[in-house]
């Protein structure tokens, strides 16, 4: 199932120099980055994670990531990054992302990525919070 096709969150941005390879087209790094840019725009929309952070001690951390690419993005394309919240557990969340070039159906990379929710002074995971689980629903699709 396409995120397309879903509500969810979009975040568009422009491929820059910097970020193309010698074969130029987008060095695989940069879909990361390109991830991680939609994925706090997302959480943005969500919640104050600067007042999270502050008020519990509490941090998320990436624990894994699973990326396909399917076609290269290039120079100056607009894409267009799809995010949306596949699962939340106890203390993780799993968000599943895909990316676009801007006004197609041209599927260029998509990733599976899980967070932790990690107690920073103690470094352990903990629970996320109640409060904090209803304000990410929002964004908690159902992928069947």
């Amino acid at each position: 199932m396409s995120l397309k096709k879903t509500d969810t969150h979009v975040h568009s941005l422009k491929v820059r120099y910097s970020e193309i390879d010698s074969q130029s087209i987008v060095y695989n790094s940069h879909y990361l980055t390109y991830y991680d840019i939609s994925l706090a725009d997302l959480l943005d929309q969500a919640f104050n994670q600067e007042e999270y952070i502050n008020e519990t001690q509490n941090e998320f951390h990436t624990v894994n990531v699973n990326m396909s690419y399917k076609a290269p993005a290039k120079l100056n394309d607009t894409l267009e990054i799809y995010s949306a919240i596949k699962r939340i557990g106890n203390s993780s969340i799993t968000f599943t992302q895909e990316i676009y070039k801007k006004d197609s159906d041209n599927l260029l990379n998509t990733v599976e990525i899980i967070w932790v929710n990690t107690h920073q002074p103690t470094h352990k995971s903990v629970q996320i919070p109640d409060d904090l689980r209803k304000k990410l629903e929002k964004f908690l699709i159902n992928q069947t």
